[in-house]
């Protein structure tokens, strides 16, 4: 072949190769040159809600591409967690200092944390805000479903918190979570003065109007003279809020759609007493309070939760309420010894359409219950957790026990659920069944915790003997109840206990020597 034909040859063979790499350079992207803007806002707002707020700052200070983006996660919830900054000293230093060295430490480390806990949030936000020149109204399309700040701030960092506040309204958020208790600061009135004050006109009326639920902590409150309410307010939850009755009172009831309270340790409230009806609430919750009488009118109420810092209850007109839980704050101490004189005479009458009733009491309360005169003509379920922090005597507790079945004559479900801190006698007694009017009503018993404790067995026994309907009794001599929290333990809960189960055994065997008899074999089940 000829020179002239192979250059020929050659050359249409390079023009192919360069139209191929022009082909496969139109066809293939350049990876390098794409860029994060180039994706939908919604996906990459769907990237950020798979993470968590502390991931997503973290990538923000190796990323400039995603800061720049100011893409914003739907769920902003600082805590001193949410940034690695935030640290603590180590306790090296600390071991060697005087204890007025150490609260001078203490108060200085507090303050340094607070600084640069607010500085990292105001990193978080600012390019998610606009402020004007001609203004200095805060402004941003950002849209959130939650804005919580969770951390011991004071009147002091105003400034920075009306910030935030009017960051979460023009956010419209739905959710709004503002806690300034922490373990490292004051607890009492005499901290009332220096608490933030919310200025609640910023959330009422249309500013606050996507506004869902709303949490408030160690903040002190007070209700403007034009204030028109939160208008699509459905829970508010107040802990440790300085609060009066009477803005308490305004409060509410310009929210009318309010449907979940929750209050605790809220002070100077004495009376809460609202005579308008507040028509969508179904759920109430009040803790450590110290209020001499609790009056609603709320047609829906369904659940009411209390304790014994309440002394008078007047829900007779809530007729659908239906289920109600107290739990004993002094459930650890002996009343003679320290003078408690709360006494639940007036329960039934407080609550009469209750057909759950659930209490976390002591052996002592148990007996203290039974002196009411009237009754719970209502209620069908009735659950006991006891703690035995304190062993009985004698079996008067568990006389106090029937007492109150009669006082539910239509009872059909009980349960006895005992706490793990309890001390049992090794000591062979006599067991005799506790002497009490026939129960015409009671279908369902169980028992967990089951052991020596004096007078279980006996009240047992009663059950087994008077119950004429009784249909199926369970004993367990695991005891599922943690008495280190308020949380009450109920056989539709379920759960694991954390027990030593070394003397399951014998508690068993206890709970066949006395109740495994032939006559009861078709109803009890010992496990």
């Amino acid at each position: 072949m000829s020179p002239l034909v192979d250059k020929q040859s050659s050359q249409e063979h390079s023009i192919i190769e360069n139209k191929g790499d022009a082909f496969r350079r139109l066809a293939k992207p350049n990876l390098a040159a794409m860029q994060l803007q180039l994706l939908p806002y919604d996906v990459l707002r769907n990237v950020l809600s798979r993470l968590s707020l502390k991931e997503v700052v973290r990538m923000g200070i190796l990323s400039r591409e995603w800061r720049q983006l100011r893409i914003c996660h739907p769920e902003l919830v600082f805590t001193k967690d949410t940034f690695s900054n935030i640290t603590t000293d180590n306790t090296e230093q600390r071991e060697e200092m005087t204890f007025a060295e150490l609260m001078d430490f203490n108060a200085k480390k507090l303050e340094w944390l607070t600084r640069r806990f607010i500085k990292s949030v105001d990193n978080v936000l600012r390019p998610l805000w606009y402020t004007p020149t001609t203004t200095t109204t805060t402004t941003t399309t950002t849209t959130l479903d939650k804005f919580a700040v969770k951390f011991g701030l004071w009147k002091k960092h105003r400034y920075h918190i009306d910030r935030w506040v009017s960051f979460s309204i023009c956010s419209r958020a739905k959710h709004i979570v503002l806690d300034f208790t922490s373990e490292d600061i004051g607890f009492g009135s005499q901290y009332d003065k220096y608490k933030y004050s919310l200025p609640l006109s910023n959330l009422g009326g249309t500013n606050g109007s996507c506004v869902r639920s709303l949490y408030l902590g160690n903040i002190y409150l007070e209700t403007p003279p034009s204030f028109c309410g939160i208008t699509n307010l459905k829970e508010l939850t107040l802990n440790t809020v300085s609060i009066s009755g009477d803005d308490l009172e305004c409060l509410l009831l310009s929210c009318s759609l309010l449907e979940i309270l929750s209050i605790e340790w809220c002070k100077p409230l004495s009376i809460l007493h609202i005579q308008q009806e507040l028509c969508q609430l179904h759920y109430l919750r009040v803790r450590f309070c110290d209020l001499e009488l609790i009056e609603l009118h709320a047609s829906n109420l369904n659940k009411f939760e209390f304790d014994d810092s309440l002394k008078q209850i007047k829900l007779s007109e809530c007729l659908k309420l239906s289920e109600a839980t107290f739990v004993s704050n002094m459930r650890a101490f002996e009343f003679d010894e320290y003078g408690f004189d709360f006494t639940f005479a007036e329960l039934p009458t407080g609550l009469p359409h209750v057909h759950k009733l659930f209490l976390l009491l002591n052996p002592d309360q148990v007996l203290r219950f039974s002196d009411s005169q009237s009754r719970f003509i209502n209620l069908r379920h009735l659950n006991i957790n006891l703690e035995t922090f304190f062993y009985p005597d004698d079996t008067s507790w568990s006389v106090g026990l029937v007492n109150i079945l009669e006082l539910a004559p239509l009872l059909q479900e009980l349960e006895l659920h005992l706490g793990r801190d309890r001390y049992c006698s090794s000591a062979i007694r006599t067991v005799m069944a506790i002497e009490g009017h026939v129960h015409r009503h009671l279908k369902s018993v169980y028992m967990s915790g089951f052991c020596e404790v004096l007078g279980l067995a006996e009240l047992a026994l009663y059950i087994l003997e008077n119950a004429t309907m009784l249909k199926r009794m369970v004993v367990d001599p695991v005891s599922y109840r943690d008495p280190s929290n308020d949380d009450i333990y109920s056989v539709s809960k379920g759960g694991i206990s954390e027990e030593d189960l070394y003397d399951i055994n014998q508690k068993r065997a206890f709970a066949e020597m006395y109740l495994g008899r032939e006559e009861f074999r078709h109803i009890l089940t010992i496990l």
